[in-house]
């Protein structure tokens, strides 16, 4: 019994060492994986769940980055969340993830054939935005560049390739805006590209 407890209590502690920020009241659960906690920053009462991957990285090869990853307040992550930075991600406050969620800022070069992939540079492709009170369904890709607007949610099994609007509903791969808010009527409508 001592044991186990003592294990619980030191997995509680070196959870929060090291990182750039650790909010009050927060808890990252074992077992994980995070590199560079110097360069992310946990805000205050999140939940973040088992077997979770921060590849938080400054450097690849030749190349030094200067990346932040920052969470904000009230966040809830499911368990096997994947988040690849060498740039920026930004997770606002309310924000809920569901499990097997990848989140990425950068991409491997391709310019080289005769280079494995895994051996080409980093290349940044634009900031990641997860605006506040929005929700992300479980299996969900995240590409590089995208913002996802506030109070938005994000169907599961669903590639985001290109930006959310605030107050919107989409679904699918490449994700598309299937619902959005109607400010005249006040209520979610389904949504006709003209």
């Amino acid at each position: 019994m001592f044991t186990n407890l003592f294990k619980k209590i030191y997995s509680f502690i070196e959870s929060q060492l090291g990182f750039k920020k650790f909010g009050r009241a927060s808890i990252i659960k074992f077992p994980y994986r995070i590199w560079s906690k110097d360069r992310i920053e946990i805000g205050n009462e999140v939940f973040i769940a088992e077997y979770s991957f921060f590849a938080v990285l400054k450097v690849f090869g030749d190349q030094k980055f200067n990346p932040l990853v920052k969470i904000g307040d009230n966040v809830r992550i499911g368990s096997n969340f994947f988040i690849a930075s060498i740039n920026s991600v930004i997770i606002e406050n309310n924000v809920i993830i569901s499990d097997r969620v990848f989140v990425a800022d950068h991409a491997h070069q391709y310019t080289d054939i005769k280079v494995p992939i895994s051996q080409q540079p980093l290349e940044s492709k634009g900031k990641v935005l997860i605006k506040s009170g929005s929700f992300i369904g479980v299996n969900t890709v995240i590409m590089p560049g995208v913002s996802i607007g506030k109070n938005s949610v994000v169907g599961a099994s669903s590639v985001v390739t290109k930006s959310v609007p605030d107050y919107a509903v989409v679904a699918g791969i490449p994700a598309r805006i299937i619902k959005k808010y109607n400010p005249k009527n006040k209520k979610m409508e389904e949504y006709l590209k003209s």
